[in-house]
C-alpha cells in the first residue's frame, strides 16, 4: 500500500467533490445474487439517474444493463464517446 500525505488526500477529495454527485439511495436492491455488495453500486447509480455504469467488476458486466442503465467496461465506454 502506498502512503499519501494527508494534505494530498484532502486535495484529491476536494477535486473529486467538484464533479461528483452525492446520492442517498432510497431503494435496496437484490439484483446481483453472486455478489450482493454490487447491489450498492446499482442503488447509487439508480438514485443518481445514471445512463451508464462503467465497471471492471466481474459480476456487474454480466448483467449488461440494469433498468435503463448500460453496464460497460471502461474500454467500451470510451468507444461510445463521440
Amino acid at each position: 500500500m502506498c502512503w499519501q500525505p494527508p494534505e494530498e488526500i484532502d486535495q484529491a477529495r476536494r477535486q473529486i467533490e467538484q464533479f461528483a454527485q452525492k446520492v442517498t439511495p432510497e431503494v435496496l436492491l437484490e439484483a446481483v445474487k453472486t455478489d450482493p455488495d454490487d447491489d450498492r453500486i446499482l442503488e447509487c447509480a439508480s438514485a443518481a439517474g445514471s445512463d451508464y455504469i462503467v465497471s471492471g467488476d466481474k459480476h456487474l458486466p454480466q448483467l449488461g444493463r440494469y433498468d435503463s442503465m448500460r453496464i460497460v467496461s471502461a474500454a467500451d465506454f470510451l468507444e461510445l464517446a463521440p
